[in-house]
């Protein structure tokens, strides 16, 4: 298997080409206004709150268009420490680490903040639910208005960022990976009003968006009211190309379906806030604990994307150390990378300064310090030299999907070799048949080995002649077709269908 993986050249928007030193970073710009319900949860009334981001860039990137990323941070839809944990904000370690890490490949990065506020302790489920489930939609109003505040800007504005709005991709933490998940999913106004989100207490659907909210990307419904939306870039679109979520989970299920975003998916298999598969969100901090809402986690998300075929930009086009290491417990999932362990917990990724938490005196210093020791249980040994691992493996698998969905690089990380180069293998995609055809006239084939992606050995053939038919012993999957030539080696990707 090492010598079916060659040695390559970086390559932009996919490796980190740009030393770290090279990236600035534009702090505290302006995006959209939007009504902030934040206030109430300390007696005051929902009012207007000016929504920033910063904006990481390489200097070593000279492209006059670059791909653009929306970050969105982790945080439980609370300010940082006032969500009993150590992370909340667009400047958080691990959120200003991934945002560089992807300005070291290329991409212009945006992490903004986006409105915070719900009740989560609550003694009324629905209650819980239903504040919660709105903050959500908030968070996808305000995501879609940074991408419009782009497209506007390329339009209207100069193009401050030299972005290229044809390759855009939202992507987020912990909590912004729930704001992610449904801006890629929610595609219809009326798919906001589930049975899951109807209070039956009040007896009316959660997101009252005719009335107050206006719709999904942040406009008044027509004929209705809207009393707290605020309309911002009106005239331009919200549409971007892919989605990544790092944790979080998807609200409804019902929402994901043919034609929704592609999606990629990094999750802890053992997260103890966010199911891996399917569960029940809890209020970090409360014990026993107040459930919120039962979600789909990212294998699920993955399944039903692969089911549906939204994947297929990517899907196969992508052959790498971290792609392989990944399969090995991702069930054959292209696009889910799960982090196994329970020292792993749900964010290996996070690191933050316990001793000037401490610092501040805060009544929930303990509460704040063990939930942050929950996500990362290994952070008190090991902090950040561990942390910024992940974030690189993290990166390392992300990324290059970004590129092949953008449609930036055609694939990654798999070539064939000199020798496989002039060896017809077809059909490819296969089924249960192939033709293999040596086209060298001074060089014979004498066997080939199909070899999964784990380096396992599934079928051996003795190639006789210049020309081979070989019926195929293997399920659906990707493999690597090992050759062996009088005088050397090499190697194809096969994909059986």
């Amino acid at each position: 298997m090492l010598i079916a993986v060659a040695s390559f050249a970086q390559v932009k928007y996919v490796d980190p080409i740009y030393d770290a030193s090279t990236v600035t970073v534009t702090k505290n710009v302006q995006y959209a206004t939007h009504i902030s319900i934040l206030p109430v949860l300390s007696g005051g009334s929902p009012a207007p709150e000016n929504l920033t981001m910063d904006v990481y860039r390489s200097t070593g990137n000279n492209d006059a268009a670059k791909p653009l990323v929306i970050f969105l941070h982790t945080g439980n839809f609370l300010p940082r420490y006032g969500n009993n944990g150590p992370t909340g904000a667009r400047d958080d370690s691990a959120t200003a680490a991934f945002c560089s890490k992807l300005a070291q490949r290329g991409y212009v990065v945006a992490a903004i903040s986006y409105r915070l506020g719900w009740n989560p302790v609550s003694p009324d489920e629905n209650v819980r639910r239903e504040t919660i489930i709105n903050a959500a939609y908030r968070g996808v109003q305000d995501l879609a208005a940074a991408v419009r505040f782009f497209k506007k800007d390329v339009k209207v504005g100069g193009n401050t960022y030299a972005i290229d709005t044809t390759k855009i991709a939202v992507g987020g933490q912990g909590t912004g990976g729930y704001v992610t998940l449904a801006y890629a999913t929610l595609d219809r106004q009326a798919e906001i009003r589930s049975e899951k989100f109807y209070n039956l207490n009040a007896k009316r659907w959660m997101v009252q968006d005719s009335t107050l909210l206006g719709d999904r990307l942040g406009f008044k419904i027509p004929g209705t009211l809207g009393q707290l939306c605020l309309e911002n870039h009106k005239g331009y679109t919200s549409d971007v190309q892919i989605a990544f979520n790092i944790g979080g989970a998807l609200g409804d299920s019902s929402w994901l379906e043919k034609g929704s975003l592609p999606i990629i998916s990094v999750h802890g298999v053992q997260d103890p806030f966010a199911p891996y598969k399917l569960g029940v969100v809890s209020v970090p901090g409360t014990n026993p604990p107040l459930n919120v809402v039962d979600v789909s986690g990212s294998y699920d998300v993955i399944q039903r994307t692969t089911k549906y075929g939204n994947n297929a930009s990517y899907k196969g086009k992508v052959y790498d150390v971290y792609t392989m290491q990944a399969n090995k417990i991702n069930d054959g999932l292209d696009g889910l990378f799960p982090i196994a362990g329970a020292a792993n917990g749900s964010g290996p990724y996070e690191w933050w300064d316990t001793t000037a938490i401490k610092a501040l005196g805060l009544p929930n210093t303990a509460t704040i310090i063990a939930n942050g020791n929950a996500s990362n249980p290994l952070h008190k040994i090991l902090g950040k030299s561990r942390a910024i691992k992940y974030v690189d493996s993290i990166m390392g698998y992300v990324a290059p999907r970004l590129a092949v969905s953008m449609g930036i690089v055609s694939s990654v990380g798999m070539k064939e070799t000199n020798l496989a180069s002039n060896v017809t293998v077809a059909p490819n995609p296969a089924k249960n048949q192939i033709i293999i055809h040596n086209n060298w006239s001074n060089r014979s084939l004498i066997s080939a080995e199909l070899v999964d992606l784990n380096g396992r050995s599934i079928q051996k053939m003795n190639l006789g002649s210049v020309h081979n038919t070989v019926n195929l012993k293997a399920s659906a999957g990707i493999y690597m077709l090992r050759m062996q030539f009088n005088d050397g080696i090499g190697a194809q990707k096969l994909v059986i269908e």
